[in-house]
């Protein structure tokens, strides 16, 4: 695995860097100060780390050529891994901005990366497999008080990687861009070490796939305990995890009964000492009618399913997550709500995943086909791809993400109309 990390010398792009290095990859970044450079260089090879470097500016069009000549040469014409890094930020009212200062924080904040994304494309593809991770900002999100210029280009690098997605999925390459609140580094300590400021952003921070997710989560290390209706299937799940060495405990529950997720949570409680640090609410089903053909029946079923037993578990859990004070996936009031307890809920919202559910309609080739025709990455998706980010926001790596809301989607919902897809 071979990765490019630009401004990777200090703040978020540094920590990207030991990231990557220490899962294995050979990682190549560069920065403007060499004396830094080489500090950091001497650490990494203390560690262990196969990290090389480069003197580079990025807001020079012929450094960022030469940069990528040198990539090239080292990792032999191909590259897995591309994290366009550096960013710059100028706090000013809009009317002061000068044409001197658009022009700077354009070429640091979008120009250069959109140019580094032209000339990693042929060492991506050439890969078989390609990620590009653009660093945005919330602030390309929201209204954030850092500048209207920076939000901007924020904004632009968002949409930036939404458009790469869908153009680039044909050759195996995936574009995401991670949108940080604040965070501790270098460009932002003296703007939070404003006591006044740094209190008006805390104000604002407020605090079949189902096997898969119990596998993905046993297999790091935690005690699971799952429930279904079936208790021959759990019985078969249960000695298949034995034989795994997956520490995985069973209950049979309806969990449309009011009664059993009480039942199942009393249980949950004695198991683990009044304590939980994972709810995964993932019981579903859905019923393909018209509108019109309804019943009141049919609602009052799949209301109870989908939503009304989920709103009773995260109830049931409550004390439990508080107890542990941990973590929950769910959605985003919660988030707010209970984020003083130091309890985050997200929401994993998937697109067209083969599991027993959906093996049918996906057996309908005309179905299949149109739901290709909106898939940038042009197939359906797996459990195992929706358990591994499961598994992600449970676990501390996760410990700043709350109250999102993210796609398995393989680029469906941010694919507008692009005749190569449809």
């Amino acid at each position: 695995m071979t990765a490019l990390v630009t401004g990777g010398s200090r703040g978020i792009g540094h920590v990207v860097v030991e990231e990557l290095a220490g899962l294995g990859a050979k990682v190549h970044t560069c920065a403007r100060n060499e004396s830094e450079l080489e500090a950091c260089k001497r650490d990494w090879e203390a560690k262990g780390f196969q990290v090389s470097y480069s003197v580079c500016d990025v807001t020079s069009r012929s450094q960022r050529v030469k940069l990528m000549e040198t990539i090239s040469s080292e990792f032999n014409g191909k590259i897995n891994i591309l994290v366009s890094n550096v960013g710059t930020c100028l706090y000013k009212p809009t009317v002061d901005f000068t044409a001197e200062d658009y022009a700077a924080i354009m070429s640091t904040n979008l120009e250069s990366t959109y140019h580094i994304c032209q000339l990693a494309y042929p060492l991506l593809k050439a890969s078989g497999f390609g990620s590009i991770i653009l660093m945005s900002s919330v602030a390309g999100v929201v209204a954030v008080d850092v500048g209207t210029l920076y939000s901007t280009l924020k904004g632009a690098m968002n949409q930036l990687a939404k458009s790469l997605a869908c153009e680039w999925a044909k050759d195996n390459i995936r574009i995401n861009s991670v949108a940080p609140w604040y965070i501790r580094t270098p460009l932002t300590e003296e703007t939070l070490n404003d006591k006044k400021y740094l209190e008006g952003v805390l104000g604002r921070t407020l605090g079949r796939t189902r096997h898969a997710v119990v596998e993905e989560l046993a297999g790091l290390g935690a005690k699971v305990h799952t429930c279904a209706r079936n208790e021959s299937e759990l019985e078969a799940c249960k000695r298949d995890w034995e034989a795994k060495g997956f520490q995985v405990s069973c209950s049979v529950c309806d969990l449309t009964s009011r009664s059993q997720r009480e039942k199942l949570m009393e249980t949950i409680s004695s198991e683990f000492n009044g304590k939980l640090n994972i709810l995964v609410s993932n019981v579903g089903t859905y019923l393909k009618k018209p509108t019109t053909d309804f019943t009141a029946e049919d609602y009052a079923a799949i209301m109870s399913t989908n939503l009304e037993s989920t709103y009773h578990i995260c109830q049931l859990a409550y004390h439990l997550l508080k107890a542990s004070g941990a973590m929950n996936q769910l959605a985003k009031n919660l988030a707010c709500e209970w984020a003083k307890d130091n309890i985050r809920i997200n929401s994993v919202a998937p697109w067209y995943i083969r599991t027993p559910l959906t093996e049918e309609i996906l057996n309908d080739k005309k179905y299949l086909e149109g739901v290709l025709g909106r898939t940038p990455l042009g197939r359906t998706g797996e459990m195992e791809e929706v358990s591994a980010l499961v598994a992600f926001l449970c676990m501390p790596a996760a410990s700043y993400i709350t109250g999102q809301t993210i796609c398995v989607d393989g680029g469906f919902t941010i694919n507008g109309y692009n005749p190569t897809f449809c």
